[in-house]
């Protein structure tokens, strides 16, 4: 990912294809990379990866996969086959669970014959703060834990995580430049 529109990711955050594709055709001059989350996949399914591929863009398949390692690892594999150029798990659910998801989208892109998708771990949500941490019984405030986590991710074999900016620059001095942040 070398040209800034290689590195933009644009949300999808409708609940139309028809608005995801538009919003595609409206940006794909400056951005390569689009973000379908829970709201567009639920409303419109593999379909919406479809017609982004169609446009010639690449999918960061935003669905926070958390569950059972075996769970997430079938997941994983079906993320894997839609051609997703990278998707996301909650670090939080463990080195098991993490590891599973990589070894299912592996283990699918190798058979395939296709390049693996990025796999990027979910450490607090953007939108947490250190009392919401605390609310939910973690002891640690927002920083700390979004550290241990990114650990725990690159142990597991994660390419990188989905952070706040607020913790990049903590976050950069601890992984080292070849781990992604988003």
């Amino acid at each position: 990912m070398s040209l800034a529109k290689d590195k933009l990711i644009v949300a999808l955050d409708v609940h139309s294809l028809e608005d995801a594709a538009n919003l595609v055709d409206k940006v794909r001059a400056s951005a390569s990379i689009f973000k379908i989350g829970s709201q567009l996949f639920t409303d419109c399914g593999p379909e919406a990866v479809k017609m982004v591929h169609r446009k010639g863009g690449k999918v960061f398949l935003d669905l926070k996969f958390h569950d059972i390692p075996n769970t997430v690892k079938e997941a994983s594999r079906a993320a894997a086959r839609l051609g997703v150029f990278m998707f996301n798990v909650h670090a939080q659910g463990g080195l098991s669970m993490m590891r599973a998801a990589t070894e299912g989208a592996s283990t699918k892109a190798e058979r395939l014959n296709i390049e693996k998708p990025l796999i990027l771990g979910v450490t607090v949500l953007t939108s947490m703060d250190t009392r919401d941490l605390q609310e939910g019984a973690m002891k640690k405030d927002v920083e700390s834990q979004v550290l241990s986590l990114a650990r725990l991710a690159k142990k597991a074999g994660l390419n990188g995580i989905v952070a706040s900016a607020k913790e990049l620059t903590s976050l950069r001095e601890a992984m080292g430049k070849d781990f992604l942040i988003v």
